[in-house]
């Protein structure tokens, strides 16, 4: 374990780091995330750790969704609820599963904990996710039905951690934690697509305003994005330990082409820069623009599709309108990616 600590906040809002450190928690909070979250996003990362770092992966999703679907019957996404466990077992800093299979087939001793604030949780969730806190502390079966399957996930991941994972993520927190020392603000070390990069879109801007502590945890077997989880003391982050792996530069490639794609076209950033100018509805810009209105229609789809157009009703008709800020998070996402590899 890495400890990087500190004595006191530098300025509100500005959080002190209570340590860096590999945790197996947070990597089977990952990994189980991945195989039970309906997001769009966890088909193509568990594809691109089935390809690297993790064969067989992929092969869990299916089941692993049908078991966490018949455990839990509600409608939270994914598994938010493995590291409030982990917290409660005492065994986020461990770098072995060992702890938190124990705690899960026992329960541990004391009342179930269901008093976490969950800031990072989207409000509507937060019932649900103390629910399944309380039943895996108070139900025997559902408990031990949920230890089998991060039991059966671990299985396949252990021996990728034994062998490489362990020592990647020690390197990490080397990194992390010279960075940090160096007065690096915690937001910089984040990837792009980091939840910590989207805190405003999310709903948890203020997360550092409410607690100001953290700590950190790279994760072997996550590629991309990361997770920010509240424990109520202090914030949990996990983010990529590997910044170098093959498969990112190509994924990163991807990223920034597919970014980028929208505003490739000439027509089309003409479109962008008249909506930023002025609210404006098809005939309005087909006329002022001098393009025909399936064409207009066309590019606009492909703008509001990225978000960097939105339309509202005025006066009864539709217009458009240009949204500075999601042009600037994308460009600024494309300029993080590549610039992580400077």
């Amino acid at each position: 374990m890495i400890r990087h600590n500190r004595s006191v906040p530098t300025a509100l809002g500005r959080p002190v780091c209570r340590e860096v450190l590999p945790s197996v928690p947070a990597e089977l909070a990952w990994l189980l995330d991945l195989l039970t979250q309906t997001a769009r996003y966890a088909e193509p990362a568990l594809a691109e750790l089935d390809a690297s770092l993790l064969p067989a992966v992929k092969g869990l999703r299916a089941p692993a969704m049908e078991r966490a679907a018949r455990l839990w019957n509600d409608s939270v996404p994914g598994c938010p609820e493995l590291l409030l466990v982990a917290d409660q077992a005492d065994c986020i800093r461990h770098d072995n599963a060992t702890r938190l299979l124990a705690w899960l087939t026992t329960g541990g001793t004391g009342p179930a904990v269901t008093t976490y604030e969950l800031l990072t949780e989207p409000a509507a969730d937060r019932p649900a996710i103390r629910a399944r806190l309380r039943r895996l502390k108070e139900d025997v079966e559902t408990r031990r039905a949920y230890r089998d399957l991060v039991a059966e996930v671990w299985g396949l991941a252990a021996p990728a951690w034994e062998a490489r994972g362990r020592r990647v993520a020690l390197e990490a927190c080397g990194r992390c934690r010279s960075k940090l020392d160096a007065g690096t603000p915690i937001e910089d070390l984040m990837p792009p697509r980091h939840p910590l990069t989207l805190a405003d879109r999310l709903g948890f801007e203020d997360v550092f305003i409410e607690r100001d502590e953290f700590a950190l945890s790279p994760l072997y077997f996550c590629l991309s994005g990361g997770q920010i989880v509240d424990l109520t003391t202090y914030v949990h982050i996990a983010a990529p330990a590997s910044e170098l792996l093959p498969v990112r530069k190509v994924r990163d490639a991807a990223f920034v082409a597919d970014r980028l794609r929208v505003l490739a076209a000439p027509t089309r950033v003409h479109i962008l820069i008249q909506l930023l100018s002025a609210p404006a509805g098809v005939m309005d810009l087909a006329r002022v623009l001098r393009m025909s209105q399936p064409t207009v229609s066309g590019h606009l789809k492909v703008l509001r599709d990225s978000g960097l157009v939105q339309s509202r009703r005025t006066a009864g008709r539709t217009v458009f309108v240009g949204s500075r800020k999601r042009i600037e998070r994308l460009l600024e996402d494309a300029r993080a990616t590549l610039a992580r590899w400077d």
